[in-house]
């Protein structure tokens, strides 16, 4: 039995979660997306402004070969990728109302089937919930003035240490203290990068804040291999990269920036300064009255910068995703791939190894830093989806090739259900990405990576791969060819599994003895005799088990 596709799965998961066609099919194929807020619609911009730069960034994230996914909360539920009804919904404030959503407001609006736009903590929580890597917005939140005895401190700060997403933005709002939201970043583990040729960070308005970043990256490339490095190193941090406001907006952000001071001396006098997450939408809403509308002007390009950045480095990282296994062997002493379940031990089938990552020496592995609660055996499978377009019918397409489409599709039952377990287990707790692991055989050849490369971009462990030979066994990764009309209708199929069939309980055994789950899971795909083996091996390890 096969699941339709991975965002049913999703949405069985989490039913308050709506993702839109475009984000779906872009998620399955491993194309470029980009995160975007609804706070600046909702709360950040004046009406019809906000409206128009929502669209506005949108644009310039597709004209950079990416996708928008724009995050926000409708009727109690989570939409990833708005329609542009929703999105006139959203900026509707005087007769749509909404809050401004953080991590700690989402569930109280859901639960009360209420409205909202995401903040940046809030749209990287579900950006992170929907396996999307970059978000690009305007500025980040931070240390109010005066926080060293408020203790006013964004909660995108805490979010960014714990949350694996890459913020790209115009650095950090200048109405905060952004000396002390640097070193709480740093405490957080949190990586900030200048988009630039030096590394002095942006000040929002102005492309200079006074203050340096640890590093600094001059091309989508080499923010994209920061990103991807994290991933391979299995960290749980965000990003902050810092993008300067273009140069021709810097005269302008210094008079802009004189009236940001004016501005927070005032929420200091009349008392502003201590409500909370009213604050920044006052002061940002002052800082307009005060500059006769020119900070807006500079706000839209500020964002619709980072958004260009941001698709972009959103590209180059789907890249690196594609083709991880390249990039590895790149990396000479520090990652690659290797045989770790020698040839000729006892009890292990000599026609399968496992895939792991480790470095040149074979004693010093890379491995999860805790074993798995969870083991799901069975079949992962390419499930390749080929649709004729509507102007062809059903007997067009036999003996016979018209014009359509070709999608894959990661499947196979146990993947799904191990990338359902992830998912659940991933969202109860930071560490709970690594208590989960598919163990499945896969081929040696372009479909087997695929299935590698799809599982690691899920933050899913991929260390239970076990790949066939191509020395000792023809066999190649499973695959499920599927040919549709016009309508959707089914024509014809061939399904390629004998892979799973031939996964032997020698091969599966290192991993379990590894592992030692406390509950092991398997499909129906696999042999009897494997069933067989595996429940005997459960029993006596006191494992429960899950078919």
């Amino acid at each position: 039995m096969r699941f339709a596709s991975g965002y049913n799965k999703l949405k069985q998961l989490n039913p308050l979660l709506v993702i839109s066609e475009e984000i779906q099919d872009a998620l399955a194929t491993g194309k470029p997306i980009v995160a975007l807020e609804t706070a600046l619609v909702t709360h950040g911009m004046p009406q019809p402004e906000n409206l128009k730069t929502a669209l506005s960034i949108e644009g310039c994230v597709r004209a950079s070969r990416a996708i928008p996914a724009t995050i926000g909360i409708l009727n109690g539920h989570i939409h990833v990728g708005l329609s542009r009804v929703q999105m006139e919904q959203l900026s509707d404030t005087r007769n749509f109302p909404s809050s401004k959503i953080s991590r700690r407001d989402m569930a109280a609006v859901c639960a009360r089937k209420g409205n909202g736009g995401t903040t940046i903590a809030g749209t990287m929580v579900i950006a992170h919930l929907a396996g999307i890597k970059v978000f690009s917005t305007g500025g980040l939140g931070g240390v109010h003035r005066g926080g060293e005895d408020s203790l006013d401190v964004s909660a995108d700060l805490t979010e960014l240490g714990r949350t694996p997403v890459a913020v790209v933005a115009g650095g950090i709002k200048s109405i905060l203290d952004i000396g002390r939201t640097l070193e709480y970043l740093e405490t957080q583990g949190v990586p900030v990068v200048t988009y630039g040729r030096t590394r002095e960070f942006p000040a929002f308005f102005s492309p200079r804040s006074g203050f340096e970043s640890p590093y600094n990256v001059e091309t989508p490339l080499e923010a994209a291999n920061i990103i991807h490095h994290g991933d391979l190193l299995g960290l749980k941090n965000g990003y902050m990269f810092g993008c300067p406001i273009p140069e021709e907006y810097a005269e302008a952000g210094e008079r802009i920036q004189r009236a940001v001071d004016q501005a927070v001396e005032e929420s200091t006098l009349n008392g502003m300064d201590k409500r909370g997450k009213e604050v920044t939408p006052w002061l940002l809403n002052r800082v307009y009255e005060l500059t006769g509308g020119a900070s807006l002007e500079n706000n839209i390009a500020l964002i619709e910068n980072s958004a260009r950045i941001g698709g972009k480095i959103a590209v180059e990282y789907a890249k690196l995703q594609m083709g991880k296994a390249d990039s590895t062997q790149n990396l000479g002493p520090f990652l690659d791939f290797a045989t770790v379940v020698p040839n000729g031990s006892p009890g292990i089938d000599p026609n399968v190894r496992a895939i792991e990552r480790f470095t040149s020496d074979p004693d010093q592995k890379v491995k999860p830093t805790k074993p798995a609660k969870v083991v799901v055996v069975g079949g992962a499978a390419v499930d390749v989806i080929s649709k004729a377009d509507g102007s062809s019918s059903g007997s067009s397409a036999v003996q016979s090739t018209v014009p359509g489409t070709v999608k894959n599709y990661l499947g196979g039952v146990a993947r799904n259900v191990g990338e359902a377990t992830h998912r659940i287990c991933a969202s109860m707790s930071e560490a709970g990405s690594d208590d989960v692991l598919l163990v499945a055989p896969v081929g040696n050849d372009s479909f087997g990576t695929i299935v590698r490369d799809g599982t690691a971009s899920l933050g899913m462990r991929a260390d239970g791969l076990l790949q066939v030979s191509p020395s000792t066994s023809p066999k190649g990764t499973a695959v499920c060819n599927m040919v549709l009309d016009g309508s959707g209708d089914l024509i014809s199929g061939v399904a390629d599994m004998d892979i799973i069939s031939d996964l032997k309980f020698g091969a599966i055994l290192p991993v379990l003895e590894r592992e030692e789950p406390s509950l092991l899971a398997f499909d129906s795909n696999i042999s009897v005799e494997t069933m067989s083996d595996l429940c005997d091996w459960a029993k006596k390890s006191d494992s429960a088990v899950f078919v």
